[in-house]
C-alpha cells in the first residue's frame, strides 16, 4: 500500500482501520497505552522509531525511507537502510536499539 504524502500518524490510522483494528487492540499489541496511539494518530505526538517500527510490523507493512537528496546525511540514512533490510528481524531490532541508544547520548560524545 502506497500512502503517499499522507503523515505517519495518518498513515497508522489508515492501515490500522484497513485491518479492522480498534485503538485498543493495536495499543495493547504495540505495547503503548491508547491515549499515546490516539495522539500519533492525531499528529499531536511522533512515535519513536522502536515504536513505529512494532506498529507497522502488526499492520503488516513496511517501512521504506525514500532518500530523494543525495547530502551526507540522506547517504548516511540510505547505507544504514541497506544494512536493516539485509538483517534479520532480530539484527533490525537490535541496531534499530543500538541506534536509538546512541542518539540518547550523542550530546556525551560530540
Amino acid at each position: 500500500m502506497n500512502i503517499g504524502s499522507a503523515d505517519i500518524g495518518e498513515t497508522i490510522r489508515i492501515l490500522r482501520t484497513a485491518r479492522g483494528m480498534t485503538r485498543a487492540e493495536l495499543s495493547e499489541a504495540a505495547e503503548i497505552s491508547e491515549s499515546h496511539l490516539n495522539k500519533i494518530e492525531a499528529g499531536t505526538r511522533q512515535p519513536g522509531i522502536g515504536t513505529y517500527q512494532r506498529i507497522m510490523t502488526l499492520l503488516g507493512a513496511d517501512v521504506i525511507i525514500k532518500n530523494e537528496n543525495k547530502t551526507l546525511k540522506g547517504k548516511c540514512v540510505e547505507k544504514a537502510q541497506g544494512i536493516l533490510l539485509s538483517s534479520t528481524d532480530a539484527q533490525a531490532v537490535y541496531l534499530t536499539r543500538m541506534l536509538e541508544s546512541m542518539s540518547e547520548n550523542l550530546n556525551l560524545v560530540m
